[in-house]
């Protein structure tokens, strides 16, 4: 049986991580824990529970941040992309010290590894999902996209990004969920950015926490801390924060999933469109 058909999951154990926030730079401590059935993805912090849904994003500035009654976690995505590559489907995620998950290396890699030596279990109900039954697409005058598009079953992803930069023009890759291949082949792609940026993005509050172990810095010939793990991690990695923001649906997708020149303001936009739309078919039962 095709993902996301078949029963939901959760996490075997308890996971506890720490680290310091990329944006931030502050320490925190994430614990993630089992979840019953159709309890989907909760953050908690300070008391508050925080549903991983795109209606609870606060602010999309470089990261996915999520926000209620006064409490924020910051940059969700890369934990929640590890849990939609692993299939996960319930988890509990407490926080403590800082506002923002821990950056560790840029990547999902960190989390995906603990959580497999805790292990996942299937749970015993269904997993519900969106079934795509017609092409849907947001496209911005810029030609930047997000579409779904319907397939046999199972779930595809692709990306695609373009530059008007020397070293970086344009890449794409994608990602199939039958093929396993998201622990190895998206999950360490770290987060990148221009050399050029990191002044402004310093100026705004941003990137305190970055540095030549958790993020590729790219210049006008190339990578300038370190080979790449990949020769297209760019793109890899934005294929990882389409996914964990494609988790702030509350179900997975049925279909196939293209984006192009997207980031996590566009991601935001196509999931509210999305399901305002008819384009798909809420099923309940695997």
């Amino acid at each position: 049986m095709k993902y996301p058909r078949g029963r939901q999951r959760t996490l075997a154990g308890e996971v506890e991580i720490r680290g310091y926030g990329l944006h931030t730079g502050k320490p925190s401590t994430i614990k993630i824990k089992p979840a019953p059935v159709d309890s989907g993805i909760t953050f908690a912090k300070e008391g508050v529970e925080i549903p991983a849904h795109y209606r609870w994003v606060v602010d999309v500035s470089r990261a996915t941040n999520l926000g209620k009654d006064g409490v924020i976690v910051r940059t969700v995505e890369h934990l929640l992309s590890a849990l939609a590559g692993l299939g996960i489907d319930n988890a509990y995620v407490e926080v403590e010290g800082g506002e923002e998950i821990p950056g560790l290396d840029g990547s999902s890699k960190v989390f995906v590894q603990a959580i497999a030596q805790t292990g996942v279990v299937e749970q015993e109900k269904a997993r519900k999902c969106f079934k795509v039954l017609e092409p849907f697409r947001l496209e911005r005058e810029d030609g930047s996209f997000v579409e779904v598009s319907p397939n046999g079953g199972g779930f595809k992803a692709y990306c695609a990004i373009q530059y008007n930069h020397p070293y970086l023009d344009y890449q794409t890759t994608s990602f199939e969920y039958d093929s396993g291949s998201y622990s190895d082949d998206v999950a360490p792609a770290r987060t990148y950015c221009f050399y050029e940026e990191i002044a402004h993005l310093l100026k705004k509050g941003l990137g305190r926490g970055g540095n030549i172990h958790n993020a590729v810095v790219i210049g006008a010939e190339g990578v300038l801390n370190g080979p790449p793990r990949f020769k297209d991690e760019p793109v890899r990695h934005k294929l990882l924060d389409l996914l964990g923001d494609m988790k702030l649906l509350g179900f997975p997708i049925m279909g196939e999933v293209k984006a192009f020149k997207a980031g996590h303001a566009m991601h935001l936009s196509f999931l509210q469109a999305f399901t305002d739309s008819e384009a798909y078919l809420l099923l309940e039962e695997g």
